[in-house]
C-alpha cells in the first residue's frame, strides 16, 4: 500500500469514526459552484438563535446558497455586547444568502432540525438565556413564514411546547474575532 492510498484509508476511517460530530463551515473566500454568480446578485440575511452560535455557525455554513456565517449576539437591549457581558442577548449566528439557491423557508427547516425547540433557555449542557432559541424575522413575510413554521413544529408534538420566539430583528452585534469560525479553527479539516 502506498503512502496515497494509505492516507485514504486513515481519512477514510476518521471519517466514518466522526460521521457524527462532522462539522462543515463556509470559509468565506471558498464559494460553492452553485454560488459563484451570488456576487453579482443581492444577498439576503437571517439570523437564528439556536442555542450555542459556534455550533449553529457550522451547521448553517455547509448549505449551498448560504454565502457567510457571523456569529454574535441578538435579542437583547445592551448596547455593545460581549461574550463575558452579553446582558440579556442571545448567541446568535447571522446568514447571508442567495435567495435564487436558497431561500427563508429552506434556512427555517434547518433552524428546527438543528436543535430542540422544545427545551426552554438551554440547549443541551449549555443552559442559560444566551442559549434560547428565536428566529430573528427582517419584515412581515418572514415573520409569517416562521410562525407558520413554529405552528407545523408544534403539531409533531402535542406533549411538549415549542418555546421558540420570534422576534423583530433589531441590532445584531458581531462577537468578537476568536467566536468566527470556532469549530473550523477547533477541527480544522471539516469545512466545505
Amino acid at each position: 500500500m502506498n503512502l496515497s492510498q494509505s492516507n485514504f484509508l486513515f481519512i477514510l476511517l476518521l471519517s466514518i469514526l466522526m460521521a457524527d460530530r462532522a462539522l462543515c463551515i463556509r470559509i468565506p473566500d471558498r464559494i460553492s459552484e452553485g454560488a459563484k454568480d451570488t456576487l453579482d446578485r443581492p444577498l439576503k440575511t437571517a439570523v437564528f438563535a439556536l442555542g450555542s452560535f459556534w455550533r449553529s455557525e457550522a451547521v448553517f455554513g455547509c448549505l449551498d446558497g448560504v454565502v457567510r456565517t457571523t456569529v454574535g449576539y441578538a435579542g437583547g437591549a445592551k448596547i455593545n455586547p460581549e461574550y463575558r457581558s452579553l446582558g440579556d442577548h442571545a448567541e446568535s449566528v447571522q446568514i447571508e444568502y442567495d435567495p435564487w439557491l436558497i431561500n427563508f423557508r429552506q434556512l427555517l427547516e434547518v433552524f428546527w432540525s438543528s436543535h430542540d425547540s422544545r427545551q426552554v433557555f438551554g440547549q443541551g449542557p449549555d443552559v442559560g438565556t444566551q442559549y434560547r432559541s428565536i428566529i430573528f424575522a427582517n419584515g412581515t413575510e418572514e415573520s409569517r413564514l416562521a410562525a407558520i413554521s413554529k405552528e407545523r413544529e408544534q403539531t409533531k408534538s402535542k406533549s411538549s411546547i415549542v418555546t421558540t420566539k420570534i422576534l423583530q430583528l433589531g441590532k445584531f452585534y458581531p462577537a468578537e474575532h476568536e467566536h468566527q469560525k470556532f469549530e473550523l479553527k477547533r477541527n480544522h479539516f471539516f469545512f466545505s
